[in-house]
């Protein structure tokens, strides 16, 4: 009964295959744009009630029915976008820093009309082939359309650095678009995670006071200057912790920076700074500061933002506004009447070889010019002297001409000289020779003086001497006679006789200038 069955339904398939093959190869061709069109829904098949027989004549026949029908109505197709022969569009920002031991995340953004495959990253170990790449797609994230990124696993970021590129098709096939590539791929540098380091609290009730504090200025700003005139700057600087870096800070007005004056001590809690005369063209601005040894400060008289405003005029007398009326001696403080604020007295003291040693009085008539004059002192006896100076800078280092002229009055070499002979009227005359010492000198010396014109100054001198000297005859005849073993001979020395020389002359000494 079973082998019947099957019989039947294996003779049915037949028939129904035949049919269909015959019916599909006498059917036309179909037309163009049949296939675009959406298929009609196949009917849905009738149950009956029949017997076996009955049902498998009415399936004949009904398959018989479905043959006819086009091939391409079994099944609905969906429609097809265009290819446009374009990859999809890739962009990518560069990762160019990693954490060791930390997963690396890396995104990219990637659109196409035809969809994407991928994207695709490709990393390696920094330094390897181009057949090391390990590949790792790239997940596409659920909020934003075209965004992908891929955590690099932490195992991978122990390393000390990567290389990587990215890769992206669209679904048609075509690409690869990159960013990156094999050759040349991008860098991540692993860096060592950075970790805070709790500090200890202090306590609260702990203060921590700075050693030292910046010294207090005094100034009397200056308001005005003569142009191409140096400019002095004096202040008083009091720091309980001693002074470094005083300075004067000045520009020319309407300039950005200020250039740097240092300031010399001149004595004391005194000091000084002079603007050269070159740079006193135009109107300037100013201020001062200081440190204190320990670099407290800077302690400011002024400031960058708010400095003394100097007007520089002309020196002719229609630019400068008449003074006020004074007395002759308050008015006339200087001979020349150029800088009623320059000192024109003082004293010097100073000493050298072979000249010696003295202390002068000076007089300044102009600022350029000293005079001077005062005693002489060489060890062997006293003198006196005078001379001229000439500075023609008014530097904080500046140049000088020394001229000098003076006498010794007496002179005692027995100082220095001992004469020992069995002769004791040869020892006596030679004594009484050498104890009338007296000579005549000259010098002109170079030199550089270090300090404020208006105040202190130390110089350093050298140059050359000339000296004149004589000897008296009597005492030359006293000398020879008595080594003459022959009292009947005489010697006489009529005359007196002179000597003179040059010799090379060095000297160092200070100025202080008081009134």
């Amino acid at each position: 009964m079973h082998l019947r069955k099957l019989f039947v339904i294996a003779a049915a398939s037949l028939c129904f295959a035949a049919a269909a093959m015959a019916q599909s190869d006498a059917a036309p061709p179909s037309q163009p744009d049949a296939s675009a069109k959406p298929p009609a829904k196949p009917a849905k098949k009738k149950r009956t009630k029949s017997g076996k027989k009955s049902g498998s004549k009415k399936t004949s026949k009904n398959r018989k029915k479905k043959s006819s029908a086009p091939a391409a109505a079994v099944q609905p197709v969906e429609p097809i976008v265009p290819d446009d022969g374009e990859p999809p569009q890739l962009t990518h920002q560069p990762v160019a820093a990693g954490t060791r031991g930390k997963p690396l995340t890396i995104a990219a953004h990637a659109v196409d009309a035809n969809g994407v495959f991928g994207p695709i990253l490709y990393v390696r170990k920094r330094g390897l082939g181009t057949g090391d790449y390990v590949p790792i797609r790239m997940i596409a994230s659920k909020i934003v359309p075209g965004d992908y990124s891929v955590d690099v696993p932490a195992a991978l970021i122990n390393l000390d650095g990567l290389e990587y590129y990215i890769e992206a098709w669209d679904t048609a096939g075509n690409g690869p678009t990159r960013a990156g590539s094999s050759e040349v791929p991008m860098a991540v540098a692993i860096e060592e995670e950075k970790r805070a380091i709790a500090l200890p609290t202090l306590p609260t009730n702990v203060t921590i006071k700075p050693k030292g504090a910046p010294p207090a200025i005094t100034h009397a700003a200056l308001t005005q200057a003569l142009k191409g005139k140096p400019v002095e700057i004096n202040a008083r600087l009091v720091g309980d912790t001693g002074v470094q870096g005083a300075a004067v800070m000045f520009r020319h007005a309407g300039e950005k920076d200020y250039r740097a004056l240092p300031m010399g001590n001149i004595g004391g809690d005194d000091y000084t700074a002079t603007i050269p005369a070159a740079m006193a063209t135009s109107d300037l601005e100013y201020y001062v500061e200081a440190f204190d040894q320990y670099g407290n400060g800077p302690a400011r008289s002024g400031a960058p933002n708010v400095p003394y405003g100097l007007k520089v005029m002309d020196a002719s007398p229609a630019a400068v506004p008449a003074p006020a009326a004074a007395s002759v001696a308050s008015r006339r403080r200087t001979l020349d009447d150029e800088d009623t604020d320059r000192t024109i007295i003082g004293i010097g003291i100073d000493g050298g070889a072979p000249g010696g040693g003295g202390a002068m009085l000076l007089v300044r008539p102009f600022w350029w010019l000293r005079l001077n004059g005062g005693l002489a002192y060489n060890v062997a006896g006293f003198g006196y002297r005078g001379g001229i100076t000439l500075s023609p800078a008014d530097w904080a280092v500046s140049p000088t001409l020394n001229i000098d002229a003076g006498q010794y009055l007496s002179g005692d070499l027995n100082k220095f000289v001992t004469v020992n002979d069995s002769n004791p009227a040869f020892v006596g005359a030679v004594r009484t020779l050498l104890s009338k010492t007296t000579y005549k000198f000259a010098t002109a010396q170079v030199g550089l003086e270090f300090g404020s014109q208006r105040r202190f100054v130390f110089y350093v001198r050298g140059g050359l001497t000339y000296f004149e000297s004589s000897l008296s005859g009597a005492e030359i005849t006293a000398v020879a006679q008595s080594k003459n073993p022959d009292p009947n001979n005489t010697y006489n020395f009529r005359g007196d006789t002179k000597f003179s020389g040059i010799l090379p002359c060095a000297s160092l000494g200070f100025n202080l200038f008081v009134y």
